[in-house]
């Protein structure tokens, strides 16, 4: 009969899991070797809404009710994304009048190279290129100048989010491939491993 290979603990230092399988049942491992427990995934806090779709670069903004921990009453029906998001640099109150006064060709000026940066950081230059064109080519002329931003890293924003933010209002055909740019996104689907849940697309 062949040798049964030893369970691996996934996120164990190799000591941890000699004792792991040396260890008699139920006895409390020494200090320094105790392994890790990882928590069984909740339902609840697994559960992502249609806002999620394209996480991280093609979501929309963060769920308020899952920032904070809590449990989403909307569910899968959230447009929101409920998914992990780095903290964003909000503008203050001066350049948020700002950017609300601003005209649509100002804020194209104005993130629309942020926008390019973050695509060719990202790697999405291949799935985006369209998009990206689509938008330059709503700049007109003569081009306005971008708007000062102060302490405001844009470059901490999201891919979709800086999209969102180049208009009042994205265009029909700008939103049209937006949309298609989604519609070829798989759903996300959750996996829980020992460092917690994460995302594959």
């Amino acid at each position: 009969m062949p040798p049964v290979a030893a369970p691996h603990h996934w996120g164990c230092t190799p000591s941890q899991q000699a004792f792991a399988v040396s260890r008699p049942h139920n006895t409390p491992p020494p200090p320094g070797l105790e392994i890790p427990e990882v928590p069984e995934p909740s339902a609840a806090n697994l559960r992502f809404g249609v806002g999620s779709f394209g996480h991280p670069h093609f979501c929309t903004r963060p769920c308020v009710h899952i920032s904070k921990g809590g449990e989403c009453p909307s569910g899968a029906e959230c447009t929101y994304c409920h998914f992990p998001h780095r903290a964003v640099c909000k503008p203050d109150g001066q350049l948020r009048r700002r950017l609300w006064d601003a005209s649509d060709q100002e804020l194209l000026a104005t993130f629309l190279p942020f926008i390019f940066k973050k695509a060719a950081m990202e790697g999405l230059v291949p799935r985006v290129a369209c998009l990206l064109q689509l938008l330059k080519a709503e700049i007109g002329e003569p081009q306005s100048e971008p708007l000062p931003l102060g302490r405001f890293r844009p470059m901490r924003m999201s891919f979709m989010h800086l999209v969102e933010s180049c208009m009042r209002r994205l265009p029909p055909h700008v939103r049209a491939e937006v949309n298609r740019i989604k519609s070829e996104l798989p759903p996300p689907v959750v996996t829980h491993g020992g460092a917690g849940p994460s995302l594959m697309l």
